[in-house]
């Protein structure tokens, strides 16, 4: 019996192996499938599709050894001012400021940091209007009187060497440029603030009660141009208008009877818009290079892709995996100063690359990803857009279903956009709060072009009955 026992357990357990695929039906299994079909890629100019409104703007110019390509940044920056901001009661010592200044704080810069270069300083004779969507090819002719002379003129490097290191160790000090204005700037402000009208009561307070009043009635901004010099770009944090001045204070006996000297800063804070105005040149040797693809920032190249949308619905049942990798060529520049390779790469529908920027998106992972580059394999992996292929798959159904000239009157349904990006988080949860073009000095050539189409690797899978 002992035996007889022994010999059912053993039996049983020479079969629980194939118990699974035995009892499915033959029609019910399912067939996995891997597949490969290829995309087409080419370099396109970003031209005005990159938002200039920033809370940092760049200044200078640089000129690429490797590409040729020449890069120049200017800015327009207003100017915030605190709600109901008062210069002292008892009023300044006459008319006269003691001196305007302008600040421009940069925490980094690109390229020789002693390179010699110059800027000039117009006042706008126009205002940004809130609310409005500029693009870094804006053109601030609009904003300011071409035809006048700077109101400032600076010459400057990035690394000043004229402040003891002493200053620059104490922990105290910011980097900055120091621009001197002329004074008639504060001697406006200082009226602005104690005008009265016809009955001689106080209006001047309206003019300072909030940021909106000050730049319609008292100041509208500036325009800072680089002019001279080649190799330095500068990142400025925030730019601030320093007014210093004299006025009396009263003592105990209630005379005046003291001169004490005031500041008054009015600072390029997020509360008010500042713009950057960016231009590249030569950029079209580099798209018409159709051996390659480029990524190039700011306001630089975009690679664009066109999907086999239709190919790969029609050849497979149920998408699993949709995979597809950009990889990136190794730079032989060998200039002292090398652009940086975007770190993450947005992709986009391309008729949708505005409105995921003026709508202040998030990549959702059905019509937008992001890829990092991934620096052991110089790579940019999207490892799974099947989501994207059904969307425009179902899109296209749909459409062409409806209208007969639907493909032709939407050419761009089945191709996506490559543009590199900054990505915001929040410091204490670590999820991603925003999205935005990245205005570093970036570069990066990807195999791709018209000789060198992209693999995309498939993976779908169906029932036998199927």
């Amino acid at each position: 019996m002992t035996i007889l026992v022994a010999f059912a357990f053993t039996s049983c357990d020479d079969n629980t192996a194939t118990i699974g695929s035995s009892i499915v039906p033959e029609s019910d299994k399912i067939t996995i499938d891997t597949l490969t079909r290829v995309a087409y890629s080419k370099s396109i100019l970003a031209n005005d599709s990159i938002i200039a409104n920033t809370n940092r703007v760049y200044l200078g110019r640089y000129t690429d050894a490797e590409s040729g390509t020449i890069f120049e940044s200017d800015f327009i920056a207003q100017f915030n001012c605190v709600e109901n901001y008062g210069f002292p009661s008892e009023g300044v010592i006459g008319d006269s400021t003691v001196a305007v200044e302008l600040k421009l704080f940069y925490d980094g810069y690109f390229g020789d940091s002693l390179n010699v270069m110059k800027c000039e300083v117009y006042e706008l004779t126009s205002t940004l209007q809130e609310g409005t969507t500029y693009y870094t090819n804006i053109d601030p002719a609009e904003f300011y009187d071409e035809e006048s002379a700077p109101i400032a003129v600076k010459t400057y490097c990035a690394v000043d060497r004229t402040i003891p290191d002493s200053i620059k160790n104490s922990g105290s000090y910011n980097t900055n440029i120091s621009i001197n204005l002329p004074n008639s700037i504060g001697k406006r402000f200082i009226d602005k603030y104690y005008e009265t009208d016809a009955q001689g009561d106080s209006i001047g307070k309206i003019n300072f009660s909030n940021s909106e009043e000050f730049i319609k009635n008292v100041f509208k901004g500036l325009y800072v141009k680089c002019t001279n010099g080649d190799g330095t770009i500068i990142n400025v944090n925030m730019a601030r208008l320093n007014v210093l001045f004299n006025y009396y204070t009263k003592g105990a006996s209630g005379e005046k009877d003291s001169i004490v000297s005031g500041i008054s800063t009015f600072s390029s804070t997020k509360e008010v818009l500042q713009v950057n105005r960016f231009n590249n040149s030569n950029l079209e040797k580099l798209v018409n290079d159709n051996s390659c693809t480029y990524i190039k920032t700011p306001a630089g190249i975009f690679t664009e892709v066109e999907l086999p949308i239709n190919d790969i619905v029609e050849s497979t049942d149920t998408l699993n995996s949709v995979r597809i990798t950009f990889t990136r060529y190794n730079s032989d520049n060998t200039d002292k100063y090398k652009y940086a390779t975007p770190l993450q790469l947005l992709m986009v529908r391309k008729s949708e690359m505005y409105k995921f920027f003026t709508d202040n998106k998030l990549y959702d992972n059905i019509t937008s990803y992001v890829a990092s580059y991934n620096i052991s394999n110089n790579k940019y992996m999207y490892y799974n857009i099947a989501r994207l292929i059904n969307y425009c798959a179902e899109e296209y159904r749909k459409g062409t279903d409806e209208d007969a000239n639907w493909e032709e009157n939407n050419p761009d349904w089945n191709k996506v956009v490559l543009i590199p990006i900054t990505i915001n988080s929040d410091e204490s949860t670590g999820s991603v709060v925003s999205i935005s073009h990245c205005h570093d000095l970036t570069s990066a050539r990807l195999v791709g072009g018209e000789s060198s189409p992209i693999t995309i690797s498939i993976i779908s899978s169906k029932f036998n009955n199927e």
